[in-house]
């Protein structure tokens, strides 16, 4: 603003109409008491107050601001404005933050009284607003202002501006005293209210000192029980942070050797970042954690630009974890005889500026937690000298009760002084029974060869290892195998230490392996299947059975028993123990089932296993062994299960060696089946060439017309016939390698079977075959149109060639849920023992010399109608005819 442009208040202004009588303003000076006098403690409600006095009667509009605590800024508190209209206006206006230095403000501070502005031009204006409000200055409504400071005990506190719009009358002298007089009395007001806040701040910090020592306190009794450096930690941390009104704390502990800095317990808001990324700090990473271990200071981050200016990699892994650091922090070396233990960090949720008294409290907290992490430590030590020693004691006595060897220390004349779990589990004795009484489980004709044993120990003599025999205490023998060694206690006489091991297990399983290596060898000797059968079943008699029992599952599902042997031959068992009952069980459960003989049955005490024979997951048959002689248990199952996979796998080689030698077979009868068709039709297009080329050349003027149609029909039927041939190999081709596609329609049954029999008029006229047809209407389904008329002209042209010229019926039904089509025919039938191999491949019920073909139209449309989810089937006598019946299931066409 140019000098100008402001006149300093000289000579006093003359009233003018407008002005307020004297009255009102020794009113607004009272009503000015009253309010500034209630709310003086309250410095925000002082400064809005004051802007509602002056504003509407002394001006249209008012800003109060207040100067910062370093005297460079001025930033407005409070404004007002006389109508709704203008306020957004003029709040727009009144810039937050001015230049304490610059502008009448400036001049008003400096020198202690009021300055009136005439006018502001825009341009002035626009120096003073943010460039965002420019566009409002050339709608604002008054351009006018006086400028008053706010002053107390000699030192300006701010301004208070008081604008006019152009059209009102300057301010008269008195308007000019009035608002200096309620400028006075705010600043006055203003003065208490921050003598009050600063005696409030001091109590305040006293209060703080108490609670900070009361905190201390109890954060230093509760130390002072604890026994751990996890417990001194939760305890630093979680209490800490409570004490100094931080959002977040962690504790890192440096163990003796170790390069890092491991934390122990964090909390509050940072404890994911901290958790994530400081988890283990290395020693020579620079962080402040590292830094305050290494030079055993405090480290004082104030502000965020304190940690991006000192440890600006760190600042960015903290962005990274959690978006921003904190806005200040500190960390604190546990210490203690300069030896650098660990540090404690506490963060903040706003800039902080640390006095010394904060710094101190930190300091001795830090303190009193680095010497409870020092007692921690000695304790852990001396726990830990302790254990071990202790746990010394507890690993011998430990061994002992753990081992799984019979451990036993006898005196000199077999008086049993210590007796170990497995010892009682060997013998079935318990510790109580045979202290202090001579060692049991001796059998009597092993006593003489236990004392000289004794003796031998006495005289400094070992044994290792020798087998020798003890018994249980139901009188079963145990084969051992033992260790002695002379034991001499201080100040009591020589002992033997016994240490025992069951062998029979072991001894057992040698065995079991010698008879799985002979059984291997015997079934390995023959792959004819009725021979294996044989072995399979002599294998395990009489050596672990009196008799067993071999026994297959039928593709019907019946289980056979197809082999037996008995320790007896001359009385043979018919279906040795357990019975079909159970063996059908296992078959379909795939588990073995085990009786161990210990129970009564109605044959007297007998035991029996029976286990499936499995290959590839699939149980095909079982074993069965039974015996009166002992009992069995697992290891006897564990053994016939092995048995059974090995018989299963001969077994199953025999199996797979008979059908590769069927399938050699049919292999050959395929091959010369399919020379044989395959030549046939080309066999008769050439002779029939040859004749219609004989006949042309005795004819050059050509052949007769009937003569010619006949040889055309003869090479029809031909191609035809190696057409079906041809597209059978294919149709193998693609089931076999999964490829047969479905292209599914909507269509009607009855008009494909009405089709299919008219291409068939031809063939039936040529064999004087009658055809009836009952075709049920309304037969809809989806399925696939040319693979199904495959299957009706396969079922179709059986009928017409095995029907001997006799009629063939075509009756075609319908229900809710399928569609069957049934071909029957009165021709030669099929016997009963073909019928069900009859689908199969390359399977035929007459000689393929007679009626020709592949065996494969059956097979062919066995696997189309099942990939259409239907199925075929066929009943059939011999000598009367056969009806083949298929079954679709049945969905409405769509549209």
């Amino acid at each position: 603003m140019s000098r100008s442009a402001a006149s300093r208040w000289g000579e006093p202004w003359q009233y003018g109409a407008q002005a307020p009588e004297v009255e009102e303003r020794l009113a607004l000076l009272a009503e000015a008491s009253r309010v500034l006098a209630d709310v003086s403690l309250e410095p925000p409600a002082v400064m809005e107050r004051l802007c509602e006095l002056v504003v509407p009667l002394l001006g249209a509009a008012c800003a109060l601001r207040l100067m910062s605590e370093d005297g460079r800024w001025l930033r407005t508190v409070a404004s007002a404005s006389a109508t709704p209209e203008t306020r957004l206006l003029f709040q727009s206006l009144v810039a937050p933050v001015l230049r304490a230095d610059e502008g009448p403000s400036a001049e008003v501070l400096r020198s202690g009284q009021a300055l009136w502005v005439p006018r502001l031009e825009v341009e002035e204006l626009r120096r003073l607003v943010p460039p965002q409000h420019h566009g409002l200055l050339e709608r604002i409504p008054f351009t006018r202002s006086l400028v008053l400071p706010l002053r107390a005990r000699g030192r300006g506190l701010g301004t208070l501006t008081v604008w006019r719009e152009p059209a009102a009358a300057p301010f008269e002298a008195g308007e000019q005293l009035l608002l200096q007089e309620l400028a006075d009395r705010a600043a006055l007001a203003l003065d208490v209210a921050r003598l009050y806040a600063a005696e409030r701040r001091a109590r305040q910090s006293a209060e703080v000192a108490a609670g900070r020592l009361a905190r201390l306190q109890r954060v230093t009794a509760e130390l002072s029980q604890v026994l751990t450096a996890p417990r001194v930690a939760e305890v630093v941390v979680d209490q800490g942070v409570e004490a100094v009104g931080a959002r977040g704390g962690g504790f890192w502990l440096v163990e003796p050797g170790d390069g890092q800095a491991r934390l122990l317990r964090c909390t509050g808001e940072d404890a994911r970042m901290l958790s994530g990324v400081f988890s283990a700090v290395p020693l020579e990473q620079c962080s402040p954690i590292t830094e305050s271990i290494r030079e055993a200071r405090p480290v004082w981050l104030e502000t965020p630009d304190a940690l991006v200016q000192h440890f600006p990699e760190l600042a960015a892994r903290c962005r990274m974890a959690q978006g921003n650091a904190a806005p200040s922090s500190v960390c604190l070396p546990l210490s203690v005889d300069g030896r650098a233990l660990g540090t404690l960090l506490f963060t903040f949720s706003e800039p902080r500026v640390f006095d010394d008294d904060e710094r101190a409290f930190l300091e001795l907290l830090a303190h009193h937690a680095a010497q409870a992490l020092a007692r921690a430590r000695l304790l852990e030590q001396e726990q830990r000298a302790r254990a071990a020693l202790r746990e010394a004691h507890q690993t011998l006595a430990a061994i002992i009760q753990a081992s799984p060897a019979a451990i036993m220390l006898v005196d000199m004349d077999g008086t049993v002084r210590l007796w170990n779990p497995a010892a009682e589990r060997m013998f079935g004795w318990t510790a109580d029974e045979v202290l202090g009484q001579v060692l049991p489980g001796v059998p009597e004709s092993r006593r003489e060869e236990f004392h000289r044993d004794l003796e031998g120990v006495a005289q400094g003599r070992v044994l290792s290892g020798a087998e020798t025999v003890r018994q249980h205490r139901d009188g079963t023998p145990i084969q051992v195998a033992q260790w002695t060694a002379r034991v001499c206690p201080p100040g009591g006489p020589a002992q033997c230490l016994g240490i025992v091991v069951d062998v029979t297990e072991r001894q057992r399983s040698e065995d079991a392996q010698r008879f799985l290596a002979g059984a291997g060898g015997v079934l390995a000797a023959s792959l004819e299947q009725e021979q294996t059968l044989k072995h399979v079943a002599h294998l395990a008699v009489p050596e672990y059975a009196e008799t067993c029992g071999v026994f297959l599952s039928e593709e019907t599902g019946e289980v056979r028993c197809v082999a037996t042997a008995d320790a007896d031959d001359a009385v043979p068992r018919v279906i040795p123990v357990p019975g079909l009952d159970v063996v059908s069980q296992v078959i379909a459960s795939g588990e073995p089932a085990l009786h161990t003989g210990q129970e009564e049955d109605t044959a007297g005490t007998c035991a029996w296993l029976c286990v499936p024979l499995q290959v590839r997951g699939q149980a095909f048959g079982a074993l069965t062994f039974v015996t009166s002689r002992r009992h069995y248990d697992a290891r006897d199952l564990e053994l016939a299960q092995e048995l059974a996979r090995r018989a299963a796998l001969a077994l199953d080689n025999a199996r797979l060696y008979r059908e590769a030698r069927q399938a050699i077979r049919l292999r050959e009868e395929f091959l010369s089946i399919a020379s044989h068709e395959l030549k046939t039709p080309i066999s008769a297009l050439q002779l029939q060439v040859q004749t219609l080329q004989a006949a042309l050349t005795r004819s050059p003027s050509g052949i007769p017309a009937p003569r010619l149609q006949r040889s055309l029909d003869v090479v029809e039927r031909q191609l035809k016939r190696q057409t079906q041939l041809v597209n059978e190999l294919l149709d193998v081709s693609r089931i076999s390698a999964g490829r047969l596609d479905l292209c599914l329609e909507s269509l009607d049954l009855g008009a494909l079977v009405r089709e299919v029999a008219e291409r068939f008029e031809p063939e039936l006229a040529r064999t004087g075959t009658p055809l009836e047809l009952v075709l049920a209407p309304g037969a809809l389904g989806r399925w696939d149109r040319l693979r199904l008329d495959q299957v009706l002209t396969n079922l179709l042209s059986n009928a017409v060639k095995y029907g001997r010229s006799q009629p063939v019926h075509v009756e075609l039904t319908t229900t809710d849920t399928c569609v069957r089509v049934a071909v029957r025919d009165e021709g030669i039938g099929i016997a009963a023992e073909h019928l069900s191999r009859l689908f199969h491949r390359f399977e035929r019920a007459v000689s393929e010399r007679n009626y020709g073909g592949f065996g494969l139209g059956l097979w062919i449309a066995r696997q189309m109608v099942e990939a259409m989810g239907g199925s075929i089937a066929v009943s059939s006598n011999l000598g009367v005819g056969s009806t083949f019946t298929v079954e679709l299931p049945r969905t409405r066409a769509e549209g």
